[in-house]
């Protein structure tokens, strides 16, 4: 894949981000990164598209970038968020609010505790004092990421292979060199809510982030 053929798609999603504020990985019905990379909307999956490899890399190569956050948030998908929109998401996610701990089991708030405590946990180097195995961790941790409790991504090991990484927001944002956000919980949702306005002017913005579903329909 020739540097051009990568720079130009990864221009236009940066661009894309930054007016909108953020952008799904995929959504068949507005624009996100798939469809700036392949031209056209993809339903179902990308992988098996003539421009899945280039998604890939654009994708990857983006994860990295000091500008966005890759996270979970648009109907519960990975999402690209930009700078900007930082202290608000911060905002949201250490608000603990009710939709964020409703029926949450207690193996999540234990691990949740460890993972405020330490900062960043790996799958690979679990504390003693995490009572679970690698199978429990992820899932545990799944839970507390729809939650908007903790960040999580994928970190590589010594081995090559791949370990899932928890981590605070507190510890976030002192990675990133962010800064404290501002105003009320409700102020920061309706920011998110507004960008997603951008990409979908005709849906309720509020349906496609976690604080305006229920529990039981959040995303497995």
């Amino acid at each position: 894949m020739t540097d051009l053929r990568l720079r130009l798609p990864l221009a236009r999603v940066r661009r894309y981000v930054r007016r909108t504020g953020l952008l799904p990985f995929t959504d068949p019905k507005v624009t996100s990164l798939v469809s700036i990379v392949a031209g056209a909307p993809i339903s179902g999956s990308w992988w098996g598209h003539p421009a899945g490899q280039l998604i890939y890399q654009v994708g990857e190569t983006l994860d990295s970038d000091p500008n966005l956050l890759v996270v979970k948030l648009w109907r519960g998908k990975l999402t690209l968020v930009h700078r900007r929109l930082w202290p608000a998401l911060l905002r949201i996610g250490r608000s603990q609010s009710e939709w964020q701990l409703s029926g949450i089991e207690d193996a999540s708030l234990k691990l949740l505790l460890h993972v405020n405590h330490h900062g960043v946990i790996r799958s690979d180097h679990l504390p003693p004092n995490v009572p679970l195995g690698p199978a429990a961790f992820r899932g545990t941790l799944r839970d507390l990421e729809r939650r908007m409790l903790v960040l999580t991504r994928s970190a590589h090991t010594s081995t090559g292979a791949h370990a899932l990484e928890a981590e605070s927001w507190n510890a976030w944002n002192a990675r990133v060199r962010g800064t404290a956000p501002s105003g009320s919980v409700s102020a920061a949702e309706l920011a998110i809510e507004s960008a997603a306005r951008r990409l979908t002017p005709a849906v309720d913005p509020r349906k496609l982030f976690p604080w305006g579903r229920t529990r039981v329909h959040l995303p497995p």
